[in-house]
């Protein structure tokens, strides 16, 4: 099994002419994009599928730096090149629903599409990112969203996939904080559209009530970007060990892979993970929707760690 090896540098739309006729394309779009290691995840899960069916060792997946202004003009082209399934990242997310007729209920549940499936010559969009984190808390960090209290920081596109996938599963409250109240308003009137009020609660620094959250058991959950920088500080607005024993704390970020908000939860005791596992888990589910195959979450793994030096 030998995978494809990463293009040094994303391709664009003026670069599909390459592309073989005899390829079946896979990629993901974003703005920047070369920071992504998702073809590593994708074509070495591929290699592994063409032991099995020789079909996909014509399908390749690449990174695609597609600006916002450029979308609808790359959605037609791709559609025309082969393309056959697409994962969207920051800034397309949500920018994408307003080109799409056909959305899966996790898709429009969430507001975002991070996943395109080209079918009768129409994009149908998914979204894999509240299943790759609800299994990437069940397997590394032991626990359910399932009747449990969440503590969501950031009130982004990240957050309100979190925030909407542990209330499908259950979650008995949800507490969002941000350091803004425009988008916190935003994002707790939609969830109250869709949820019980009672469920659902948010504060900014302005309006924080740190006392609600001391000697109580969270699953905190890192949706910002703080910690992408070497000198970010950690999102977190209280002391980690003021928090119930049994908290866990899960950063959406994999790289680097220890951000200063898992390293104060690390140093007090408490279980946390990166988002390497988000990130692999919302992949195979991806590939598995274009493949309609079982898809190696393990060689996934392997390849990242393989890439990543860990």
């Amino acid at each position: 099994m030998v995978s494809k090896p990463m293009r040094e540098t994303p391709f664009t739309l003026r670069d599909l002419p390459q592309f073989s006729t005899h390829e079946v394309g896979l990629a993901v779009l974003g703005h920047p994009i070369s920071h992504s290691i998702s073809p590593i995840l994708h074509n070495s899960a591929l290699a592994l599928l063409s032991n099995d069916d020789s079909i996909y060792a014509n399908w390749s997946y690449e990174r695609l730096d597609v600006r916002p202004e450029d979308l609808k003009e790359a959605l037609e082209v791709l559609a025309q090149s082969g393309f056959q399934g697409l994962n969207l990242t920051i800034p397309h997310k949500v920018e994408v629903l307003k080109l799409l007729e056909n959305l899966d209920s996790q898709a429009s549940a969430m507001g975002a599409v991070n996943t395109l499936k080209l079918c009768d010559d129409k994009w149908y969009g998914f979204n894999t990112d509240g299943f790759g984190l609800e299994k990437a808390i069940n397997n590394e960090l032991g626990c359910k969203f399932e009747s449990a209290d969440v503590l969501i920081l950031g009130a982004g596109g990240a957050a309100r996939a979190a925030a909407v996938q542990a209330l499908l599963s259950g979650a008995r409250k949800i507490h969002v904080h941000n350091r803004s109240s425009h988008s916190l308003d935003q994002l707790l009137q939609i969830l109250h559209q869709e949820f019980n009020q009672s469920r659902t609660t948010g504060s900014t620094e302005e309006n924080l009530d740190k006392e609600q959250f001391i000697s109580h058991d969270w699953i905190v959950i890192n949706a910002t970007s703080l910690g992408l920088k070497k000198d970010d500080p950690s999102p977190l607005f209280i002391d980690p060990s003021k928090l119930g024993k049994k908290s866990v704390f899960y950063d959406m970020i994999y790289n680097p892979k220890q951000t200063v908000f898992l390293k104060k939860a690390k140093e007090a005791g408490f279980r946390s993970a990166n988002g390497l596992s988000m990130l692999v888990y919302q992949a195979a589910k991806a590939l598995e929707i274009w493949t309609e195959k079982e898809v190696s979450s393990h060689v996934m793994f392997e390849a990242a760690h393989e890439f990543l030096g860990d």
